[in-house]
């Protein structure tokens, strides 16, 4: 079985690259595979209880609902 380690490294002043680390989980776990989400230096602050909440980028999921889902699925959540 296939296992990813997905990294993000920007927080709420960036949002398209804030949210980019958090789509792909909910597809890897439809397919089987393992993945987990490593937040570290500005993306840490997106770990913490409603910081997530208004962080939307043009043409993808508002980080709150993928947040969720990623939650929802116990997919593990590093912070560093």
């Amino acid at each position: 079985m296939a296992r990813f380690i997905i990294a993000g490294s920007k927080g709420t002043g960036d949002p398209t690259m804030a949210t980019l680390p958090f789509t792909p989980h909910k597809e890897l776990k439809n397919k089987g595979m393992r993945s987990l989400l490593w937040l570290q230096a500005e993306a840490v602050v997106l770990a913490k209880k409603g910081m997530a909440d208004g962080v939307q980028s043009g043409g993808l999921p508002a980080l709150k609902v993928l947040a969720k889902t990623i939650l929802s699925q116990n997919i593990p959540l590093w912070e560093c």
